[in-house]
C-alpha cells in the first residue's frame, strides 16, 4: 500500500515538474521572441538619432536627416548609415588611417619603404573622399553641420590629449614632406560663414539716421492712339 501510495506521489511530482521545465522553456522562447520583436520595431528619437550621427559620422544630425529618419526603425535607419556614400568614402580613409595604425603597433619597426606604402593608402583614400565632395551640390554655408572652426577645435581636443612626444609628430604634416604646421589652434581658418556671436554695440557709439530719399514718381505718358487711315 505504502508503495503503491509513493509511486503514485513520485508520479505527480515526476509530471508537475515535466509540465513545469515546459512551461518554462516556453516562456523563455516566448520571452526571447518578444525582445527580439522589441527590438526590430524599436523606432529612433530625435535624441537618439543625435547620438547615433556623432557616433557614426562625427557631426550633428542635418535637418533633412532628421525629418526623414526620426520615428523610423532602428535598424533600417543603421542600414542606411551603412550603406551611404558619406560612410563609405569617410569609412575608406578612416580604415586606411586604421591600418596603418595596426602596423605601427606590431611587433618591430617599419621600414621607410613599408611606411610610405601605408601612407600612399591613406593619400589614396583621402583623395577619392575629396572626390566625391568636389561633386556634391551646392548648399547654404551657414547652415553646415561642421564649420571650420568647429574642426579646428575638435583637432586641437585631440592635440590636448597627446603625450609631448605625439605632439612634437602631430605638429607636422605628412603629405608636403613634413611641413612644419605648429600647434592646432594655430591653424589659419577660411570658412565661408562664420558662426561666431555678434559683437555688442557700445552705447556710446549711437549710429546717425541717414534720412531715405523718396522717389518721385514719374508719370507714364500715354499713349496717342494713331487715327486709322479710312479707305
Amino acid at each position: 500500500m505504502n508503495l503503491k501510495k509513493n509511486s503514485v506521489i513520485y508520479s505527480t511530482i515526476l509530471a508537475l515538474a515535466v509540465f513545469g521545465m515546459l512551461g518554462w522553456s516556453l516562456a523563455i522562447n516566448r520571452g526571447g521572441e518578444v525582445r527580439a520583436d522589441d527590438e526590430n520595431n524599436t523606432t529612433v528619437d530625435e535624441e537618439t538619432l543625435e547620438d547615433l550621427y556623432e557616433s557614426v559620422f562625427h557631426r550633428p544630425a542635418d535637418a533633412s536627416g532628421k525629418a526623414f529618419h526620426r520615428g523610423r526603425k532602428l535598424k533600417d535607419v543603421l542600414r542606411d548609415f551603412k550603406n551611404s556614400q558619406e560612410m563609405r568614402y569617410y569609412g575608406a580613409l578612416f580604415k586606411a588611417v586604421k591600418s596603418y595604425e595596426e602596423a605601427q603597433r606590431a611587433p618591430g619597426t617599419l621600414t621607410e619603404t613599408e611606411k610610405q606604402s601605408y601612407l600612399d593608402l591613406i593619400d589614396s583614400a583621402l583623395s577619392n573622399l575629396l572626390a566625391w565632395v568636389a561633386t556634391l551640390p551646392d548648399q547654404d554655408a551657414c547652415k553646415g553641420t561642421v564649420g571650420a572652426i568647429e574642426a579646428r577645435d575638435a583637432i586641437q581636443a585631440a592635440y590636448d590629449g597627446m603625450s609631448p612626444v605625439a605632439r612634437a609628430a602631430a605638429e607636422k604634416g605628412i603629405f608636403k614632406a613634413l611641413k612644419e604646421l605648429g600647434k592646432p589652434r594655430n591653424l589659419a581658418v577660411h570658412p565661408k560663414c562664420l558662426r561666431m556671436p555678434t559683437p555688442s554695440v557700445s552705447p556710446s557709439a549711437s549710429p546717425t539716421a541717414i534720412p531715405t530719399a523718396t522717389p518721385t514718381a514719374t508719370p507714364t505718358p500715354t499713349a496717342t492712339p494713331t487715327p486709322t487711315a479710312t479707305p
